[in-house]
């Protein structure tokens, strides 16, 4: 007879299974009885714990000392997805969210969207593909894309910044890069992407050089920036922790 097994996953993103094993085993009392196993689900990370269904008491344990340890990288757990974590703190905050996208054509829009109820804090999305569109949606001047090129930390800042100035809203997101298959130069090689975000206190920008081909690039974007806004909104609401 097969023995019952309870089992708990935790879902991860931005760390590798290797820097989450050596923070999980400072954290994890050996003791427990708990088995770890991690699943490499790209980009996800998944940590399943699991243990006899005797040992309700011990897994519990080990969940709370996982997420002590990988807190800043856990955005769900179970069959939990990170559009539906990043749809409960824009609710649990009362922040709305506008977009500014170019390489990703709508992409992260289309996916906030599926979650039901969004219309509550998402107000719009715009795609920028064309810098002419960018100067004439997003109001980036047009000497700043010849200065520095779309695919820029100073055009992704001005598009976020357009964006929340055009809708009001208290954040703005905004991506432009590169997916290739052409464009790329040794400087900004196919893959490089800019996240920005924008809101009350100014705007940043990050940036990231994805690999794969043109639908990876696009879709690797899309998970990036949505964790952005997951930890950008963690910060404003610390009753929206957990």
């Amino acid at each position: 007879m097969t023995e019952a097994l309870l089992q708990e996953v935790l879902k991860l993103y931005g760390v590798s299974p290797e820097e989450a094993a050596a923070r999980l085993a400072l954290a994890l009392p050996w003791d427990l009885g708990v088995k770890v196993e991690f699943r490499e689900m790209e980009p996800e990370l998944h940590l399943a714990l699991s243990t006899g269904e005797e040992n309700g008491k011990r897994l519990q344990e080990a969940v709370a000392a996982a997420k002590e340890a990988l807190a800043p990288h856990i955005f769900a757990s179970g069959s939990g997805t990170m559009e539906e974590t990043v749809a409960n703190l824009f609710r649990c905050t009362g922040a709305t969210l506008s977009l500014a996208e170019s390489c990703t054509g709508g992409m992260i829009a289309a996916r906030i969207t599926e979650v039901a109820g969004s219309s509550a804090w998402f107000l719009e999305g715009i795609v920028s593909y064309s810098n002419a569109a960018k100067s004439r949606l997003l109001s980036v001047p047009a000497t700043l894309i010849e200065k520095h090129g779309a695919v820029s930390e100073e055009v992704a800042v001005a598009m976020a910044q357009g964006a929340r100035d055009g809708a009001g809203s208290d954040l703005a997101l905004a991506v432009t890069g590169i997916a290739g298959p052409e464009g790329g130069s040794p400087q900004k090689p196919v893959g490089t992407v800019y996240i920005a975000v924008a809101n009350r206190e100014g705007c940043h920008a990050q940036r990231h050089l994805f690999r794969g081909d043109r639908q990876r690039v696009r879709e690797l974007t899309v998970f990036a920036a949505f964790d952005w806004l997951r930890r950008d909104l963690l910060t404003m609401a610390d009753t929206c922790r957990g």
